[in-house]
């Protein structure tokens, strides 16, 4: 896969393994430095939750895949200009035509009614574009994880209930949730060291319920429990259930981040569907043409 060994992907990687390390022990309600864009994109995600409530789910005989997401996600695709302008100074104003397309991405797919890793690597790659400008420097990374990114998921989770969004691809054979990845990764680099919440902890619903409103990684399994029924963790979620035997949440974090590249960015049915401009650059021969690149 020649997308592996272009310089986007290494900005893509090392603007994740930024923020990961911008979270290094930090919770998320402590106080770090916010900048007027970090607030922007919080309020922005704001604005898009509150459009639920102008789509409730239709009555429809099948559970999963509501259509009313349709309209929500075609509400995104109406405003992506106007939303990305807001966040944009006046000196940049030439970039919208190139960031707007890919808040149609971060949310699911509108024809399917799915969702999965694809669209939240997505969103990522569109706040690399925001770090590559120069907008969202390594002072704001912690803010761009526990605030925006923390945002990002609770809309994406609220979606995923109120539409019963599908699991995008093999029922997510490429999470850890059927859902997200990497909120794994930025969690277990928030818990590294702690003294109370080690890697088998999860297995303890009171502490987790004690300490998930800190730790990312805490909330996934929460969401994990609240949203499967029937059946034993170690049942629904196998590769979480053997990964609480790891020692270290050091460990964890390096492995979790190994695991997105190979099972995320290294997978075709992923990148193919990534948008390449003149801030994230395809700079090589795609294999093929009639894709969206």
């Amino acid at each position: 896969l020649e997308f592996r060994a272009s310089e986007t992907h290494k900005d893509l990687l090392r603007f994740i393994k930024l923020l990961g390390l911008a979270v290094k022990q930090k919770r998320l309600t402590e106080e770090c430095t916010e900048s007027e864009l970090t607030k922007k994109l919080v309020s922005m995600l704001d604005t898009m939750d509150s459009w639920i409530y102008e789509y409730p789910p239709l009555q429809q005989p099948m559970r999963f895949g509501n259509k009313a997401f349709r309209s929500w996600h075609q509400r995104v695709l109406d405003e992506a200009q106007s939303l990305t302008k807001a966040l944009l100074p006046s000196e940049l104003e030439g970039a919208v035509q190139e960031l707007a397309p890919y808040l149609g991405d971060c949310f699911g797919n509108q024809t399917r009614i799915d969702y999965g890793t694809g669209h939240e690597t997505t969103f990522v790659f569109w706040l690399c574009c925001f770090f590559k400008l120069g907008l969202l420097p390594p002072e704001h990374l912690q803010a761009v994880v526990t605030r925006v990114f923390q945002r990002y998921l609770e809309l994406v989770r609220r979606l995923q209930r109120t539409y019963w969004l599908e699991p995008a691809g093999t029922h997510g054979v490429w999470s850890l949730d059927d859902y997200q990845m990497l909120p794994f990764y930025f969690g277990a680099s928030q818990l590294i060291g702690h003294d109370a919440v080690r890697p088998s902890s999860i297995h303890d619903p009171a502490l987790v319920d004690t300490y998930r409103p800190d730790f990312m990684y805490l909330q996934c399994i929460h969401f994990i429990r609240s949203m499967k029924t029937g059946g034993t963790f170690a049942e629904y979620a196998p590769i979480l259930n053997d990964i609480s035997t790891v020692p270290t949440w050091s460990k964890i974090a390096s492995g979790m981040l190994k695991m997105y590249q190979d099972e995320v960015l290294g997978k075709l049915p992923v990148v193919q569907h990534f948008r390449f401009g003149s801030i994230m650059p395809c700079t090589w021969t795609p294999s093929r043409t009639d894709v969206q690149a």
